[in-house]
C-alpha cells in the first residue's frame, strides 16, 4: 500500500510537471514516457496509475469523460511547450503545429469509438492497454528493454 501511495505521488508530480504523455508507438519512447519510477520497466500497475492520472488531469470539467475540447486542448498545451523549445525555423514549427493538431482531431475520432462526442474512461483505457500489450512482446506483464522490438516500434 505504501509503495502505491509513493508511486501515485511520483506520478502526480510528474504529470504536474508535464512529463507524462499518451502511449507511444515506439517502445523506447513508451518506456521513457510511462516509467514514472525510473527503473526502466513499466509495470501494469505503474501504467494503470499513470493512465488514471492522465485521464483525471485531462477531464477539466470532472464529468468522467473527455470532450473533444478537453482532449485536443491538453494535447495542444503539450505541443506548444514542445514547439517553444524547438530551434527549427518558425515556418517548420507552424507546419508541425498544423499537422499535429489535425492528427489530434483524428485521434479523438478514433478513441471515441462509440461516436458519442466524448472519450469515456473505458475508451481511454482500452487504447492505452492496446499499446501496453503491443509493447509487451515477451508477454511478461511489463514493458522494458527485454521486450524484442517489432519493426513498427522503433524510434
Amino acid at each position: 500500500m505504501k509503495t502505491r501511495i509513493i508511486l501515485a505521488a511520483a506520478i502526480a508530480a510528474s504529470l504536474a510537471a508535464g512529463s507524462a504523455h499518451a502511449a507511444s508507438h515506439a517502445r523506447d519512447t513508451f518506456i521513457k514516457e510511462q516509467d514514472q519510477n525510473g527503473d526502466g520497466v513499466v509495470s501494469k500497475d505503474e501504467f494503470a496509475a499513470t493512465r488514471a492520472l492522465q485521464f483525471a488531469a485531462t477531464d477539466a470539467d470532472k464529468n468522467g469523460s473527455l470532450s473533444q475540447a478537453e482532449y485536443v486542448g491538453e494535447f495542444k498545451a503539450r505541443l506548444e511547450k514542445k514547439l517553444a523549445a524547438d530551434t527549427r525555423p518558425a515556418d517548420k514549427k507552424e507546419e508541425e503545429r498544423v499537422r499535429q493538431m489535425r492528427q489530434a482531431d483524428v485521434r479523438f475520432g478514433v478513441l471515441d469509438s462509440d461516436k458519442s462526442g466524448a472519450i469515456t474512461r473505458a475508451e481511454f483505457d482500452y487504447s492505452g492497454w492496446r499499446m501496453f500489450n503491443h509493447h509487451d512482446t515477451n508477454n511478461d506483464g511489463t514493458v522494458s528493454a527485454a521486450d524484442p522490438v517489432k519493426e513498427d516500434q522503433q524510434d
